[in-house]
């Protein structure tokens, strides 16, 4: 059984990829959130700060994936916490999965993957939940789903 950390705050879309990895019998799911939410029973909850390195160190322990969600604002100060944390709990893989779709920050970027780079832990930077998915070899969760067209596309051929 693979045991995930997920930590950080979530919105709507982030409890939904939530449910579906509760769903899946191989996994083991932990989150680590400031947010005030309701999770699956079969899913661990850890309240706290992700930017806390104390609490997030304590809730790595004995996890093989730890995926942080985190605005690009806050990368490179996240990046410093998960750097020290992950170490220091000797984190397997750690996913930064940017939780929004910002490119006026380049810096936060780039100072994000260096700060990982050199702390010399195991680390892919993605978007989006896809991202994660297929970086720990899960089917990609159906966050949102699209209705079937209700006119033929035959009829619109010319």
């Amino acid at each position: 059984m693979k045991r995930i950390l997920l930590a950080g705050a979530l919105d709507a879309a982030s409890q939904t990829f939530v449910r579906q990895l509760s769903q899946n019998s191989q996994l083991d799911l932990t989150v680590y959130t400031p947010s005030a939410v309701t999770l699956p029973t079969t899913v661990t909850a850890l309240t706290g700060e992700a930017i806390d390195e104390g609490g997030l160190t304590a809730a790595m322990l004995d996890q093989d994936v730890v995926v942080a969600l985190v605005p690009t604002i806050h990368l490179s100060q996240m990046a410093r916490t998960l750097a020290t944390a992950a170490t220091a709990a000797g984190a397997g893989q750690v996913i930064v999965s940017r939780t929004d779709d910002i490119v006026e920050l380049p810096g936060e970027i780039r100072d994000a993957r260096r700060t990982l780079m050199t702390a010399g832990i195991n680390f892919d930077l993605v978007e989006g939940f896809a991202g994660i998915s297929t970086l720990m070899a899960l089917e990609t969760p159906r966050v949102f789903t699209a209705k079937p067209a209700d006119i033929p596309l035959d009829d619109l051929a010319g």
